[in-house]
């Protein structure tokens, strides 16, 4: 800085007040009969909200000190001016007018919202109070007619009141120690409800009339804030004191006050608009002498003293504002929240008021116009055009003043006192017009260095529920993430905030297991054929995402089904609601305090109240994987281009501000479930490859879309390596998702990103392993839309088999193959693929023979068509590729009597996995270690996350194991403690399995993951009334694994199944018993992959 006592100039954004009262349609003659009218009179007045908390600060006066009608006077004046009549209308210990009758003072909300700002945006104005009464007898005529409060019933402005000119030229006199003595309201009548009606004859022509009129105060205030969040590191600015300085002495009750002007004429309205008007002053010097001039200085709002010893000064000691933990002002832990700005500008917290300083246009506000020079460097009081109070010595202004501190390394270091000030006006260049009855809000923002400060809009929050909706969680089940929500207002003691899901029946008008679209960009329309859209049995929230409360299960089974295959579970709901009720997971109570360890049982929440403001912290929470697996409803999402929604209703009993009375406020609260991103989902290197790795989590803008795109983060996003994995990848950020104010962070566990940006940065590897090394790996976990929502990206180095707890091999805990098998040699031995992400082929349950995964591209073997002809296969043994029919594929006699019951293949300690090996992958508890994730994996050769469909899922042995950009789709398993992963391809195509028994003219040998073969509703049956996620289960994806042993029987228990069933939709994993199999000389077996393990 160049000294150390620089004024800065700052900038206002004034909050403007919206008209609000109920109308009439009225027409009137304009020729005037005879006889008398009585009038029905609505008077309206800004009500100012309730408190939501006071500041730290000392000083000023509570914002709501001049708040009320006491007393009221209703004045009529004939066409030439002279009084009529002085009604008395309201007053304690005055005497009321007979006249007057039924009085009403309800403090009713009567916004309307036609009303526009300058820029033409609508906009709600804050709450009115309105008073109503009658009025009679009164003789017919036209008046003009006026509403005074607060002032008595005139008396000792009896001889002013005789005509209206002297009425509106009443002179008000400031009170500089009682604020409730500057209460006075002026308004004019009109027969329209007009904020701004002109103050014009009014006709009374019939035996009824309704009368309306505003009531301005004459008195506004201001409140000022404080945003470091701009400001560079290493600035700190410490707050000493808020002052209002300059305010008139003197008030007009009725006319534009104009502190300082020579002249008694009123100005015409005109004038204040007009850069050219230059009316004649009363000199500077005599600003604080002349009858309608000004006090030197209003109230103050003292931050804090500043020691005179200045070593003490540090953010550890004092009340300061940098672009840290205190950007809103603060030490210690205070000053990171920005609701001490909404604080700071409430209704009752301390606030400077003054009277209306009419000071017209003027040259601009702005302390440099070019950003760089100072366009009055030495303003002087004695000289006129020198930018002192920038030329307008009558005008009021608002300084603030402090010290300042950089401890930069550069030519900004420095310290010294500081103080800011600005004029007040309308706009935040030109206007000194800083008119009656406003609130002025303002919020000093500093910027850089602290030599440039901007001011906001703000509006007003009266006593209610307060939650920014929509928000967001994940796509994933047993998630949660924390909504924050806003109590203003006294509530009734010993009241709770309640919170209920809504469901269909409640006139929400969806429920949320669907997928769900409003028309835009960011939520395109879902067709209507997409899902199925009848009437669904018993439907509710109980089939939806969303809990209030903490999930506890993966998986939810009706009793008595423990170990039963899915298919085997009841197919009605009904368990669904029954669970969800017992449970109560759609309605919870909060309570404001004395909360207690059962309150906190399903989640923890907190509370924070400052005065009338409660800040909420409540949780909430996807619901477990499997919701009665049978009818196929999850916590998760299962569609990748859509995201699903449920509604929350929150009720709370406050003290309503214009009643008095507790009344029950609502909010509602849109919660998201954000689409199913895939894409990436893992990133794995060969032992000796370490090529980097550009993450740009991408997602599906519509079904059946040909290219994935980006998404940006709504609120700040992170990207950190989950602890307990192996020490060998870093992260970097990129401009791209991090911002370009921001620096890059680098070789970092964590990096942060920025809001409104895209999720993108660089997983890092660091240097390579052996060939046959234990493979190293990490799970890099993302949190966006404000670290409400997560995705995992799961990383591995090394293609060497694996163990999924880490520990030694053995019969009983595999390591799993990371390659699925191609074909087998001559001596029974697996060849496996030559890319983790390749699929593989697919064999019938004993036959070694390899049906190629190329025939799923050829004409007339693709998804549900054909098979046409013979199938490109390799022979055990073979190294170049045959042909063979589906029914020759079909299990020999001799493969029936060697494999058919256990499938035995050659190699050292090596087996095709056994249905309990898939099992030791099972994650039945919330609390296992174990979890599964499905998604797109990435290996050598691919460097940046791709955006065409095609290349993302388009993986196959055609390429090149080194040097492919391709991925491909299927199920992660993943030890979260030790950030082991195995992948399992689900296929190129994205159907692992080749049907031996179909239905419905379908052909054997089709290629489909499910049984089904058309959508579920034309099966006749009705079932999808029960299953409506299933509506279209025969075009979706997934994959079958063939197990080492089939039994006879099982029983109906999955786990002793002789194939594995992974379903890419509903995220399923689980035995599939015999039902790749069915019959025992395998006649109708289906051709599945199979992965091997080591023991």
């Amino acid at each position: 800085m160049r000294k150390k006592d620089i004024i800065f100039c700052i900038i206002l954004l004034m909050l403007q007040f919206i008209p609000t009262a109920c109308r009439d349609d009225y027409f009137m003659n304009e020729e005037i009969g005879e006889g008398n009218a009585t009038l029905s009179v609505t008077l309206c007045f800004d009500q100012e909200d309730a408190a939501l908390g006071t500041t730290r600060a000392e000083g000023g006066d509570e914002g709501n000190a001049i708040q009320n009608i006491n007393s009221l006077c209703m004045l009529f004046y004939d066409t030439t001016g002279k009084l009529v009549h002085n009604y008395i209308v309201k007053g304690e210990g005055l005497v009321i007018d007979p006249d007057v009758s039924g009085w009403s003072y309800n403090l009713e909300d009567n916004r309307i919202d036609e009303d526009k700002d300058e820029q033409g945006n609508q906009f709600e104005d804050s709450k009115t109070g309105t008073a109503m009464f009658k009025l009679r007898p009164i003789k017919r005529g036209k008046y003009y007619i006026y509403a005074v409060a607060n002032m008595g019933d005139l008396t000792q402005y009896k001889d002013k009141i005789t005509t209206r000119e002297g009425l509106k030229a009443i002179s008000l006199q400031w009170d500089p120690d009682d604020i409730s003595q500057n209460s006075e309201m002026f308004g004019v009548f009109s027969l329209t409800p007009d904020r701004n009606a002109p103050d014009d004859l009014v006709t009374i022509n019939s035996p009824g009339v309704q009368l309306h009129s505003w009531l301005r105060r004459a008195a506004s205030k201001v409140t000022v804030a404080f945003d470091g969040s701009g400001l560079y590191a290493n600035v700190q600015i410490y707050i000493e004191n808020v002052i209002l300085k300059d305010i008139p002495k003197t008030c007009s009750l009725g006319n534009p006050n104009t502190p300082g002007l020579v002249s008694e004429d009123v100005p015409d309205p005109d004038s204040y608009k007009d850069p050219d008007w230059k009316p004649e002053m009363h000199a500077r010097s005599e600003r604080y002498t002349a009858s309608n001039g000004l006090y030197s200085e209003g109230k103050s709002i003292k931050i804090q003293k500043l020691p005179a010893d200045l070593s003490v000064l540090t953010p550890e000691n004092y009340i300061h504002i940098c672009n840290d933990l205190h950007r809103y002002m603060g030490k210690g832990e205070e000053g990171d929240e920005q609701d001490i700005i909404t604080n700071t500008h409430a209704h009752k917290a301390q606030s400077l008021f003054f009277y209306e300083n009419m000071q017209g246009k003027g040259k601009s506000k702005k302390q440099s116009q070019n950003g760089v020079d100072i366009d009055y460097p030495d303003p002087d009081e004695q000289k006129e055009g020198s930018g002192w109070k920038d030329e307008k010595p009558y005008g009021t202004y608002v300084e603030v003043t402090g010290y300042y501190r950089c401890t930069a390394a550069n030519e900004h270091v420095g310290a010294g006192p500081i103080k800011f000030r600005f004029m007040l006006g309308q706009d935040v260049t030109t206007d000194y017009n800083a008119t009656r009855n406003t609130h002025y809000k303002l919020t000093l923002k500093f910027k850089g260095y602290g030599n440039d400060a901007d001011w906001h809009i703000e509006y007003e929050e009266p006593s209610d529920i307060y939650v920014s909706t929509p928000q967001y969680i994940s796509y994933l089940y047993n998630k949660s993430m924390n909504v924050t929500l806003k109590v203003v207002g006294e509530i009734k003691p010993n009241s709770t905030l309640d919170a209920k899901i809504l469901g269909k029946d409640e006139d929400t008008g969806f429920t949320g297991w669907r997928p769900w679209g409003n028309g835009t960009s960011a939520f395109p329309t879902v067709p209507s054929d997409f899902y199925y859209s009848g009437w669904i049995y018993n439907d509710g929230p109980w089939n939806s995402f969303l809990s209030l409360r903490k999930t506890s299960l993966v998986k939810i089974v009706v009793p008595g089904y423990e170990d039963k295959p899915s298919w085997q579970t009841p197919i009605n709901t009904k368990y669904n609601e029954t669970y969800y009720n017992e449970k109560n997971k759609g309605n919870r109570s909060y309570k404001i305090s004395n909360i207690g360890a059962d309150d906190l049982a399903d989640g923890e929440y907190s509370v924070k109240s400052n005065g009338n403001e409660h800040i909420f912290t409540i949780p909430l929470y996807t619901r477990a994987k499997e919701l009665v697996t049978k009818t196929g409803f999850t916590g998760n999402n299962p569609y990748s281009a859509y995201p699903r929604k449920e509604r929350i209703k929150f009720t709370i009993q406050v003290k309503d501000d214009v009643t008095g009375t507790y009344v029950p406020k609502t909010a509602y609260l849109d919660m998201i479930q954000v689409r199913r991103i895939e894409n990436p989902k893992g990133v794995w290197r060969s032992a000796g490859n370490s090529d980097n790795f550009h993450v740009t989590l991408m997602r599906l803008p519509y079904d059946d879309a040909e290219d994935f795109k980006p998404f940006n983060s709504e609120g700040a996003w992170s990207a950190t390596i989950v602890e307990g994995g192996d020490d060998f990848i870093t992260l970097r950020s990129t401009v791209e998702g991090s911002g370009s104010d921001n620096a890059q962070q680098t070789g970092v566990k964590s990096i942060e990103g920025a809001g409104e940006h895209p999720i993108d940065f660089w997983i890092d590897f660091k240097g390579t392993i052996a060939e046959n090394s234990t493979p190293r790996c990490a799970i890099v976990r993302v949190r966006y839309h404000n670290y409400t929502c997560e995705h995992d990206i799961y990383v591995r180095q090394g293609y060497a088999p694996i163990t999924i707890d880490g520990n030694a091999e053995s019969d009983k805990n595999p390591a799993w193959a990371s390659y699925n098998v191609y074909c087998f040699d001559a001596n029974n031995a697996p060849v496996y693929t030559k890319s983790p992400l390749e699929e593989g082929s697919l064999f019938r349950r004993g036959n070694r023979t390899a049906i190629l995964a190329s025939n799923n591209d050829r004409p007339g073997f693709t998804f549900g068509l054909g098979p046409s002809g013979s199938f490109d296969v390799l022979e055990l043994g073979a190294t170049t590729p045959s042909q063979k029919t589906w029914s020759q594929l079909a299990p020999s006699a001799d493969d029936v009597k060697s494999r058919f019951a256990s499938w035995s293949i050659a190699g050292d300690h090596e087996r095709i996995a056994t249905i309990e090996d898939f099992y030791t992958l099972e994650s039945t508890s919330i609390h296992s270690n174990i979890g599964k994730a499905y998604g797109v994996l990435y290996g050598d050769g691919a460097t940046e996350t791709q955006k065409s469909v095609e290349v993302a899922l388009g993986y196959d042995h055609n390429e090149d194991p080194t040097n492919s950009k391709k991925g491909m789709r299927g199920c992660f398993v993943f030890n979260i403690n030790n950030s082991h992963n195995i992948f399992f391809p689900i296929g190129k195509s994205g159907y692992g399995r080749r049907k031996g028994m179909t239905s419905n003219g379908e052909k054997v040998g089709a290629l489909r993951y499910a049984q089904r073969t058309d959508y579920y509703n034309k099966d006749g049956t009705g079932n999808i009334q029960y299953v409506p996620l299933f509506y279209d289960l025969f075009e979706r994806p997934g994959a079958i694994y063939q197990c080492r042993n089939r039994l006879e029987s099982t029983n109906n228990e999955v786990k002793k199944s002789s194939a594995f069933d992974i379903n890419y939709f509903t995220m399923g994993f689980e035995g599939f018993e015999n039902g790749a199999s069915n019959n025992n000389n395998g006649s109708d077996s289906d051709a599945c992959f199979i992965r091997t393990v080591k023991y």
